[in-house]
């Protein structure tokens, strides 16, 4: 199930950052519910097997492509939005 999130995912990212135009040095920024992407009520399953997976794809095709990511954290922390050090 990891790898369909994951091969989701990447083309999810592939195209937002195609049709955003986005180049080397822009930041994109991601924020999902894992107990959504499984199918579950907002906040009600959370799933580390599905975040890693969504993480992974987004993480090596902004690494790759020299795009910064920023995640949007849960309502746990606020909502704050997290970045690398060097972004």
């Amino acid at each position: 199930m990891e790898t369909q999130y994951y091969n989701q995912t990447l083309s999810a990212i592939t195209e937002l950052c195609r049709k955003a135009k986005l180049k080397a040095g822009d930041i994109v920024v991601v924020g999902c519910s894992t107990s959504e992407i499984i199918g579950s009520k907002i906040g009600t399953n959370s799933s580390p097997e599905a975040a890693k997976a969504v993480f992974e794809a987004i993480y090596e095709y902004t690494k790759k492509n020299g795009i910064h990511l920023a995640v949007q954290c849960c309502e746990h922390l606020n909502r704050a939005i997290i970045t690398e050090k060097g972004t």
